[in-house]
């Protein structure tokens, strides 16, 4: 656009300014004085109103209506402050600058009065003079400017030019106050994939995308869906229920997307509820449409999910129950118990497992399979696991003071845990701490955190092993190992998961698979332990097959400390007591 085109287009833009006045000659001198004036690059327009109530029914069907040019006293002697006050309260309209004129200066607001309801300057009609109103107009347009301004970079979005987050709540929020709109549904989109996309093609080219995207769905939603851009890479949505219908939404990305001559495949998935569907503000609508969105990315990705109570019952039992966890381990309710591990051979003990248990106040259970993952969702897990392996290393160190040979301690750890910088420091200052002597300690991870990242996993790995400790892979044989990679890792101890032991007795794959495992063990020069034998023909079998370690009922439930003691007593695990 030449600088002719920029020249013309401001030139045709106005500001809006309204003159509230019971008197017409006041009127025409305003209108007079300021005719034909450029300001800030554009001429003015002007309202008339010869009442308040006139000029609130005005405010209430313009827009961008800039200044109000208001008399303090016209029918009533209130009347002009009257309007001030609806102008702020009833019509909200926080940008739009007041200027008060008065010919009795004896009428003159209070400075509280001014303070409180933004008004922007106070003159006496004497004083304003051609050169000083069009000083007090210039003054105030600037201030309206400014305002609009950090509006638009607190309520818009720079890229797409969509309203950004709060103000797609604040928008939902006045529909919510609109029953007449009873069947506004409310969506958020998310591209699929988009930071692959970033790393891939640069964040310029996604960028791009962004735009594309928002485009396209500006055009075909058209001016009955309210369109904004929430996230990097989510957009909300909302309309009635004919035009956010997501079936048709998710079609518009069948097409590619041309971006600089590129054809750009992408796909989207939607979370939808109904705006009216007992939210009681738009935030709340949002929080649901989120709960479903992250619903649809778990389990239908590149398609959609209406919100469901059920939905969001099981988020308030997550932070319900993660509260708790927190409580729980801010007053020790968290404890730990033991599992002997025996030698499928001899029979003689040859290890223990450290388990976590949470005993709630009122002394009821929360199974592990529930709070764990919500500790390592929270990251709450990297404190737990560092507790849980210092407390059980101590427990060993105790138990090998009272006489107990040289068995080894197993702990699990947590990918997060595994991941964490500072890891291998935290494992050796352990072994200090707690003089505990490496080779009786053994790590556990699963599988599924073996196999990821090679690179990593092989260089942490080592470094576990260069302390001197012993490395098992736990639930092994529920994963998708690589057989060449896992031939890589330093590892020293496999674990049949319990749901192939439980199967030994009558499935046949169930006892394949235990064999399989097992015959890759002796292929792999590993020993091989397993978990939750519960009958000696499990035992038994397992030991037919070659598996040299077990766990699980048939031999001790998981103990408290006090209890483990005595059942190790009991064997005559200690050399002496």
């Amino acid at each position: 656009m030449d600088d002719d085109a920029v020249i013309g287009f401001e030139k045709e833009l106005t500001w809006r300014l309204l003159i509230v006045d019971d008197e017409p000659d006041v009127h025409r001198a305003t209108t007079f004085a300021l005719a034909g004036v450029l300001i800030l690059g554009r001429q003015l327009e002007f309202l008339h109103a010869y009442s308040a109530a006139e000029a609130a029914n005005i405010l209430r069907s313009e827009a961008d209506v800039a200044i109000v040019l208001l008399d303090v006293v016209m029918e009533r002697e209130d009347a002009g402050l009257a309007l001030v006050k609806t102008i702020r309260k009833e019509l909200k309209l926080t940008d739009l600058r007041i200027i008060l004129r008065t010919g009795q200066p004896g009428y003159a607001p209070e400075i509280e009065t001014i303070h409180d309801f933004d008004i922007n300057d106070y003159k006496t009609k004497s004083e304003l003079t051609r050169t000083k109103l069009y000083a007090t107009v210039t003054a105030a347009l600037r201030a309206y400017e400014q305002i609009r301004k950090l509006d638009e970079m607190a309520f818009y979005d720079r890229l797409s030019c969509l309203p950004n987050r709060n103000k797609f709540i604040d928008i939902s929020d006045e529909r919510l106050a609109n029953a007449s709109l009873s069947n506004e549904m409310m969506a958020i989109l998310d591209i699929d994939d988009f930071s692959e996309i970033n790393d891939a093609l640069g964040h310029q080219q996604g960028d791009r995308l962004l735009q594309a995207v928002a485009d396209r769905l500006k055009l075909e939603l058209g001016p009955d869906a309210v369109l904004a851009r929430i996230g990097s890479d989510t957009f909300g949505l909302m309309g009635p229920a004919e035009v956010v219908d997501p079936l048709r939404v998710l079609a518009l990305f069948r097409t590619p997307f041309l971006v600089q001559d590129d054809a750009m495949v992408v796909t989207a998935t939607m979370g939808l509820t109904s705006l009216f569907s007992g939210g009681v503000c738009g935030r709340d609508a949002l929080k649901d449409a989120n709960i479903a969105l992250k619903r649809a990315k778990k389990s239908r990705r590149g398609s959609f999910v209406f919100f469901s109570a059920e939905m969001g019952s099981d988020i308030r039992e997550r932070v319900r129950l993660l509260q708790s966890l927190r409580s729980a381990v801010e007053s020790e309710r968290l404890f730990i118990v033991y599992q002997p591990q025996i030698d499928l051979v001899s029979g003689a003990v040859i290890g223990m497992e450290a388990l976590i248990r949470w005993r709630n106040e009122d002394g009821t259970f929360v199974p592990p399979d529930r709070f764990i993952p919500l500790a390592e969702a929270s990251g709450m897990i990297v404190a737990i696991g560092d507790w849980v392996l210092r407390m059980a290393c101590h427990e060993l160190v105790r138990l090998q003071g009272l006489g107990l040979g040289d068995v080894r301690m197993s702990v699990n750890v947590s990918q997060i845990q595994f991941r964490h910088p500072e890891f291998l420091d935290k494992l050796n200052a352990a072994l200090l701490d707690t003089r505990i002597s490496p080779n009786c300690l053994e790590l556990e991870i699963t599988e599924s955190v073996a196999m990821e990242d090679a690179e990593f996993m092989l260089e942490t790995l080592h470094g576990v092993r260069q302390l001197g400790i012993s490395i098992a892979i736990d639930d092994f044989g529920t994963g998708y190992s690589s057989l060449s990679q896992l031939r890589q890792l330093p590892i020293d101890r496999l674990k049949i998961d319990r749901a192939f032991v439980s199967e030994l007795g009558g499935d046949v794959l169930g006892g394949h698979i235990a064999s399989m495992v097992i015959e890759l063990g002796r292929n792999l020069q590993l020993k091989v332990i397993a978990e939750g034998i519960e009958t000696p023909e499990q035992a038994s079998r397992l030991k037919d097959l070659g598996c040299h370690e077990g766990q699980g009922y048939l031999y001790a439930k998981p103990m408290t400390s006090p209890l483990l003691k005595e059942w190790l007593q009991a064997r005559g695990a200690f050399d002496s007591i």
